[in-house]
């Protein structure tokens, strides 16, 4: 099979062209040779003027094959090729001829990399070994690496050193071999530039490949890293050929294995697998991290390697955001049908919170689905989780075919080979995107399986194919989230690239937290358009903004930061009024690109108009992991960026911006981040604030603040004798000194003048100071409002939900946002139409 494009490139010459499309008159039989050796097998050409001949020419090629029915499938050095009679390839078909199938020559020759020759006079067509296209390198071994080039933390960890003239970049880049400790062994390719918390695409090489690096370039592999910035993470055959699925099981755990997870009736170990970690142990007995991902990756398997990796993508379908499967061979059906069985319950294994116990769980997903909140009462298995599927050299009626489409509740289409989601599936980790697509006016869900017979598809097609999908990282079934992704991450390389040079565009002066003049510098502004994304009507421009605001070594120069700013075009129908703008902080560890993927602020932004500031994080402590800084430095980083936005980006856009609409929001870290700054050092400059999963404990301004939080049932529960004393799984109505949510709840109504006085540890009683609430579906949402009946302080708990949220929160975040303003001169306002209307009144 050729996959890539560079053994494509292989052209024929002018003779050799023409010598192969001769007149019909030169039809008849022929000769082929190898490096100038005859072949004894029969030849002839057919009524496309091209050489034919039978599988036996494999021997002369130095190939290997099979034959089955009316096909037959050549392999060597890695490579392979199928060919099935009356299917096209290339520019003419394969045929039975007396029973015997014959194929192109020089489609065949070419594809493995040889040159193929015509001479008209002798009626031969000669098949040259052509000299390789790629250089052989050699991988850095990363063991012997990192001892010489990191300092040990304390007795078990190393740290790669942190270059702040990089921007989130990992810290290592390059070709990378690494021997586990059962002897086998893993390839990384970590390229320029390659971003924190990229995507990475782990690929299963076929047997008998005795140059990875070869074969990834051969494929495209090493171009598509290098064009979009990710990784590559490659599984090896031990001596050069792969095992039976179950003699790889542990390989696989030990590489990508799952780190938590919530299977009922199954022992699920956790595993701090390679992939999962980005942790490298040493031979001297320490560990260092090397890169971070996504966690929810693509996956990419090869011949021999398909198999071995199916087994895995069909276990763990909540990793997978896509996957290709290429002139492979099935799983089978007793591995496809024991992944499909494995079923998910309440528990929370090795996640914030235990979870919820079998019984209480089946009864609570019977009432939501009673309630139209849930697809199924029924507990979710592997066989629910839609997992979009790039099936090539597959037959329609193999066994990966029928259970990848039905994974998918994937139905034809006009378009041949592939199969749509049904609009109409129950699966829960694509609920939200498919609600979206049904407004957008889709007639098909998000997912969809791909079957094609072409094998020799490159890999810049394959990466085409998975990267319009992203997977919220989370691995909890009922809220894990498969969605849309943009396609913008050149335009994110190109500007941590260009700010490398530290060179300074433009710079503004904003007032520093601390009451000083500040002054933020514009390192480099990069930006795209993205086109209707996911189906939307609506098109917009997304922005990659490096900045630099504070010195955080002590060096004399400022260090760059990222933000991700978009403006949807729709940005433009609030005219002289301005564009409302979300400031969204992202969860700890996660990157500001791959957070505007998977919360979907793209959706909210193209239909609701407003401008979306995603924060990024930085190397604070670690070269190889992002955080936030202190609450200083967080607070500066939002007045410099909202500095930006208006200033400079907007104006770029030709969008004014509303800076009395400024709004808050984030996840986790990010949402105790924004909630924090919006209750304290930041509430005059914020309209509202609504966010998930992490409230703040602080709330010192002298000032009101609209707030709302988010929290999932099974969420963070660090509870006492913890000495955090941070418990968001009890109830508001549980007062003790660590129910995180009765001390946010009291503290947000303290600071917005209302009365929260209930008997402690009375439901119904705390029910009697809420304004309204609605204790059914999935949100559970508790309001309390001001004298005037203006809702000041929202509180919800969305069910079936672990820490990490569900991207549907953030609408209902913005659905609470969307209502309030905060004028110059400090007045805060209530819009019961979204200001749509003259409605606006003051909040006093």
């Amino acid at each position: 099979m050729k996959f890539h494009r560079q053994l494509l490139a292989l052209s024929l010459s002018a003779a050799l062209t023409a010598g192969m499309t001769i007149t019909a008159s030169a039809q008849g039989t022929v000769t082929v040779s190898v490096n100038g050796t005859k072949s004894n097998v029969s030849a002839f050409t057919n009524a496309d003027w091209r050489t034919m001949v039978p599988a036996e020419i494999a021997d002369s090629l130095g190939l290997s094959y099979t034959a089955q029915d009316s096909s037959v499938t050549f392999t060597g050095n890695g490579i392979s090729q199928t060919y099935t009679a009356g299917v096209p390839v290339g520019d003419t078909t394969p045929a039975m001829v007396a029973g015997k199938l014959y194929v192109p020559f020089y489609h065949l020759a070419q594809t493995f990399g040889f040159e193929v020759s015509w001479d008209g006079a002798a009626r031969n067509a000669d098949a040259a070994a052509g000299k390789a296209d790629t250089d052989s390198v050699a991988p850095i071994d990363l063991n012997a690496y990192l001892l010489d080039h990191t300092e040990k933390t304390n007795d078990t960890t190393r740290a790669l050193p942190i270059d702040r003239t990089e921007v989130n970049e990992h810290p290592l880049t390059g070709y990378y071999g690494y021997t586990l400790s059962n002897g086998r062994t893993i390839k990384l390719y970590m390229p320029e530039h390659a971003a924190l918390r990229s995507y990475i695409t782990v690929i299963a090489i076929p047997n008998g490949v005795t140059d990875t690096y070869a074969f990834l370039e051969e494929q495209g592999w090493i171009e598509q890293a290098d064009q979009y910035g990710e990784l590559l993470f490659v599984l090896e055959p031990a001596n050069g050929t792969w095992g039976s699925v179950e003699a790889e099981r542990d390989y696989l755990n030990i590489c990508i294995g799952e780190t938590v997870g919530n299977t009922a009736f199954d022992t699920r170990s956790t595993s701090n697998s390679l992939l999962q970690s980005g942790t490298v142990s040493l031979s001297d007995g320490t560990s260092c991290p090397v890169f971070t991902g996504h966690s929810c990756n693509y996956y990419v398997g090869y011949d021999e390697g398909c198999a071995v990796l199916e087994s895995w993508t069909s276990n763990n379908p909540m990793y997978v955001a896509a996957q290709a499967l290429i002139a492979g061979k099935s799983a089978g059906s007793e591995v496809l049908d024991h992944s499909a069985a494995r079923t998910y319950n309440g528990i929370n294994t090795g996640s914030y919170y235990p979870g919820i116990d079998d019984t209480a769980f089946a009864e609570q997903l019977g009432k939501m689905a009673a309630e139209k909140a849930a697809p199924s009462a029924q507990f979710i298995k592997n066989s629910d989780i839609p997992v979009p599927t790039l099936l090539a050299g597959y037959s329609e009626q193999d066994e990966s075919v029928a259970y990848w489409k039905s994974v998918n509740d994937a139905v034809s289409t006009s378009e041949e080979g592939v199969y749509r989601q049904s609009l109409n599936s129950d699966a829960w980790q694509t609920a939200y995107a498919n609600d979206i697509a049904k407004r957008w006016g889709a007639q098909y869900g998000i997912s969809q399986v791909k079957v094609t017979q072409e094998t020799s598809l490159s890999a810049a097609e394959v990466h085409d194919f998975m990267d319009g999908y992203t997977r919220y990282t989370n691995p909890f079934a009922y809220s894990n989230a498969l969605g849309v992704r943009t396609d913008y991450y050149q335009t994110t390389k190109a500007a941590r690239e260009a700010a490398e040079n530290g060179k300074v565009l433009s710079s503004y002066a904003f007032e520093a937290v601390d009451g000083q003049e500040k002054t933020v510098e514009l390192r480099a502004l990069k930006s795209t358009r993205l086109t209707n994304p996911g189906g939307s009507a609506v098109s917009g421009t997304l922005y990659s903004c490096i900045s630099a605001f504070h010195d955080y070594d002590g060096n004399g120069v400022m260090d760059p930061r990222e933000t991700i700013m978009y403006i949807p075009d729709t940005a433009k129908k609030y005219g002289e009024d301005g564009a409302p703008v979300v400031v969204v902080f992202p969860g700890n560890t996660q990157a500001a690109a791959t957070f505007f993927d998977c919360s979907m602020w793209w959706s909210i932004a193209n239909d609701e108009g407003c401008a979306v500031i995603i924060i990024g994080e930085y190397c604070k402590n670690s070269a190889a992991g992002l955080t936030y800084g202190d609450e200083a430095d967080n607070a500066d980083f939002s007045r410099s960026a909202l500095q930006l936005m208006d200033r400079v980006v907007s104006q770029d856009a030709g969008v004014k911006i509303n800076m009395e609409r400024v709004y808050g929001s984030g996840h986790s870290l990010g949402c105790r981040t924004v909630q924090t700054l919006t209750h304290n050092s930041e509430a005059g400059s914020y309209a509202a604030v609504g966010a998930t999963s992490f409230p703040n404990a602080q709330f010192t301004a002298d000032d009101r603040m609209p707030s709302y939080l988010l929290v999932g049932q099974a969420d963070i529960s660090e509870a006492l004798p913890d000495p955090r004393a941070n418990d968001l799984v009890k109830d508001p109505w549980t007062v003790t000194a660590d129910s995180a949510i009765y001390n946010w709840v009291r503290g947000a109504c303290q600071m917005n003048g209302l009365d929260f006085s209930f008997t402690p540890n009375d439901h119904n009683s705390f029910l009697s100071t809420c304004s309204e609430y609605v204790e059914a579906g999935r949100y559970y949402t508790y309001t309390w409002a001001d004298e005037a009946q203006i809702p000041l302080v929202q509180f919800t708990r969305t069910l079936a939900r672990e820490h990490n949220c569900y991207p549907e929160e953030f609408r209902l975040a913005w659905d609470f946002l969307e209502h309030y303003s905060l004028s110059e001169d400090g007045t805060r306002y209530y819009s019961p139409s979204a200001f749509e209307k003259d409605d606006a009144v003051a909040i006093s």
